[in-house]
């Protein structure tokens, strides 16, 4: 069986991972890729809430979510220096206004502050602002692309049972 190693320019699949990595498998997986441990400096991971732990793999190009009650990755972030592409088209780095145009069913949620794509689940677009006004949304960059586990924000999360 082949090592598997981290690629990216991997395609961005909602719901399912990117970078070369699946959605809800265990940490210990990770620990299979090429070059593990995937860090160079001393600050590969961080407490991101009481129950998320981050991990930085490559050189910060992607991020792990991982939930500490059940040691599963939740959520992979594409962050900047990832080349691969959503929906072949949309990547890191790209002015919001741009991405608007060529995927109509991407918004951006206010309450959230973030960008979603109607119909997709498991998909999040990170703009570097925090709460910015609606109107000067088109005129930033997409700062990450995250892929998530839709169950695992369910009331059930309140246990780790996802």
């Amino acid at each position: 069986m082949d090592t598997p190693r981290l690629d990216l320019n991997a395609d961005i699949l909602p719901s399912e991972g990117l970078g070369g990595l699946k959605l809800r498998i265990h940490f210990s997986e990770l620990e299979d890729i090429e070059g593990f441990p995937w860090f160079t400096q001393r600050d590969f991971y961080y407490l991101a809430s009481p129950c998320e732990v981050r991990y930085r793999l490559g050189g910060g190009e992607i991020e792990a979510a991982v939930d500490v009650r059940n040691g599963k990755v939740f959520k992979l972030l594409a962050c900047r220096g990832y080349s691969g592409k959503l929906f072949g088209k949309i990547y890191v780095g790209m002015p919001v206004k741009m991405a608007l145009e060529i995927e109509p069913r991407l918004f951006y949620d206010e309450a959230e502050e973030a960008i979603f794509c109607q119909d997709v689940p498991g998909l999040v677009i990170d703009i570097p602002e925090i709460d910015p006004p609606p109107k000067l949304v088109p005129d930033m960059f997409i700062d990450a692309i995250s892929v998530f586990a839709p169950e695992a924000f369910t009331l059930s999360v309140q246990d780790g049972k996802w």
